[in-house]
């Protein structure tokens, strides 16, 4: 369930955004693996996984809590088309971005400041399906209201093998990130209404760079 970070030659400042919010990569999508959902209603009490996928346009900012309490708390916006099948993502200090078109496969890092890009392959790209469960282990412990929203309470292990709890609504979006008891991930603001295509373009005229050699 989390983001590898894409090393670029554009510059360390977004590789350090993206090493922030690693512990952020359910923020739209799961990379692991998922069941169908044999056409159980979105909002099923007896459901044994989360949907992970949003199931309609969504706009969330999140905040994202480092695990040191002396590292400053950082902000991050994730768009989803479902109709695009994309989602973006905006860190909040840095005016690089991420698209992720998840029918294309790809992931694209985009530096507008130097007019460059880098295309690399969507993690999780073969996972995504809004009408799918999630699979593994799925432990629901509760509910809860984060930002104004209600949502089920989850535990599981994320892709390190460490335990997590993560909030989802019953339309899959995810809310918030628990692990060892502490918040590392929290929305602030959603809105439901539908995203402008043209959020989730790549910009024209840009120069590709090859990522560099992990």
């Amino acid at each position: 369930m989390n983001m590898t970070p894409v090393k670029t030659r554009s510059g360390a400042a977004f590789m350090r955004a993206c090493l922030a919010s690693a512990v952020a990569g359910v923020l739209a999508v799961s990379a692991g693996a998922v069941a169908r959902a044999a056409d159980a209603p979105a909002q099923d009490s007896a459901a044994q996984s989360p949907f992970v996928t949003p199931q309609h346009d969504v706009d969330v900012t999140y905040t994202i809590y480092p695990p040191h309490a002396t590292q400053m708390t950082l902000t991050q916006r994730m768009r989803w088309s479902e109709a695009r099948m994309m989602q973006r993502i905006d860190p909040g200090n840095t005016g690089t971005y991420m698209i992720t078109d998840y029918r294309a496969k790809t992931l694209t890092v985009i530096d507008p400041d130097r007019h460059i890009k880098t295309v690399v392959p969507a993690p999780g790209a073969a996972s995504v399906d809004p009408s799918r469960r999630a699979e593994g282990t799925w432990l629901r412990t509760g509910g809860a209201t984060v930002a104004g929203h209600p949502c089920t309470l989850w535990q599981t292990s994320d892709t390190d093998q460490r335990p997590s709890e993560i909030c989802y609504t019953d339309d899959g979006v995810m809310l918030e990130v628990v692990r060892d008891g502490k918040v590392m991930v929290e929305a602030s603001s959603i809105s439901t209404t539908p995203q402008d295509s043209s959020t989730f373009d790549i910009p024209s005229g840009l120069k590709e760079v090859k990522a560099a050699n992990p």
